[in-house]
């Protein structure tokens, strides 16, 4: 990392292909085959774009090159002199792309805001989110001898559970929710049930999915655009279980389940609000995980982000999410806004006074 002047950057606009040595090269450096993929970056952006409140808004990939080869890349989003990986509330992961054999994580953490601060010392600010402990930490060790503040905040929680077979797993599982599946169970043989799941998806399997999520007490999607090419994009990298219930021949829950390796994590769920005294649920994720483990070979169930209360039934490790902002001292106004958030963090220790974190930007 001594030899600086060997490095050079280059943006791509995310609305146009990369080309394909760059496609290749981040699709060799990911570190989600699911979540932080260049298909994934483009769709997002896509959407986003499709969505945002104003025109204003950039998207584009960053990339870092030592002797003309990639060695860093991050997909951004930028509005006016705010920086942002580009996630939004379908992003339940978030990291950058790096050459380990050249530099590992801390470094090109520590090289890319170096050449962000080279580059455009006008950004105000960069935010990062969610991040799990270990990659905060890699986050702050690498930026703690740069001209930078970060400041973290509460995102989200994590749920996930690790077992060596399925047996084990259920054994382990409380009393309550064991009773409580045998129950809805015995009460969904009185009707005609059955499961499907489904690899590859047609039309007609999207619009079972969206019958049913559309009959949930779900907030409404802006689209369905993101989720359908999510669909089709799983079922093509081998990556897809989608598990539909079905309750006297009518959908009644759905569960789209995402695999990595031994991992499987469940990324959309739903029931039709008029099966809800069978809990359909309930039944679904049990027999889900039991398919998922012994046909897959699933050793880690993750259930991503969000507190709801189910999940700690389901699940034995409860981890929480962060996401922080990257302040660029560099500028007067990079130095007043980190030294308000200081003060902030100061008046919460001492008060019951809480503050929005974007109030002090504004």
């Amino acid at each position: 990392m001594s030899e600086r002047r060997l490095y050079t950057t280059q943006v791509y606009p995310a609305n146009e292909a990369l080309p394909e040595h760059l496609q290749a090269w981040l699709k060799q450096h990911s570190a989600h085959s699911i979540y932080s993929t260049y298909e994934w970056f483009c769709s997002l952006s896509q959407f986003k774009k499709q969505h945002q409140e104003t025109a204003a808004i950039n998207y584009y990939w960053f990339f870092i090159f030592d002797n003309a080869a990639p060695c860093i890349a991050v997909a951004l989003e930028q509005d006016k002199t705010k920086l942002k990986i580009i996630t939004n509330f379908y992003t339940p992961f978030c990291d950058i792309f790096f050459d380990a054999s050249v530099l590992n994580h801390s470094q090109a953490w520590s090289e890319l805001l170096n050449q962000l601060i080279s580059n455009n010392d006008k950004w105000l600010s960069l935010e990062v989110s969610p991040l799990y402990p270990e990659q905060f930490n890699t986050l702050s060790d690498a930026a703690k001898d740069l001209p930078v503040a970060l400041f973290q905040y509460s995102y989200s929680v994590n749920y996930r559970s690790s077992f060596t077979d399925f047996a084990s797993y259920w054994a382990g599982r409380s009393s309550k929710l064991q009773n409580t599946y045998q129950r809805r169970l015995k009460a969904l043989t009185k009707q005609h049930f059955r499961l499907e799941v489904h690899s590859t998806v047609c039309d007609k399997i999207k619009q079972i999915y969206w019958q049913i999520y559309q009959q949930s007490w779900k907030v409404k999607e802006p689209s369905e655009d993101f989720i359908n090419w999510l669909i089709d994009w799983a079922a093509d990298q081998h990556k897809l279980q989608l598990g539909i219930l079905y309750i006297n021949d009518v959908p009644a829950a759905f569960q789209l389940w995402l695999l990595e390796g031994k991992t499987a994590s469940i990324y959309k769920l739903a029931q039709d609000k008029q099966f809800d005294a069978f809990s359909p649920g309930t039944v679904l994720t049990k027999q889900m995980i039991e398919q998922l483990s012994q046909h897959h070979g699933v050793r880690t169930i993750d259930f991503l982000l969000g507190n709801d209360d189910f999940k700690s039934l389901w699940m034995d490790c409860k981890t929480s999410v962060s996401g922080v902002e990257i302040i660029n001292q560099r500028s007067l106004k990079g130095k007043v806004v980190a030294l308000g958030y200081k003060l902030r963090d100061v008046i919460k220790q001492n008060t019951r006074i809480s503050f929005h974190r974007g109030n002090i930007n504004k």
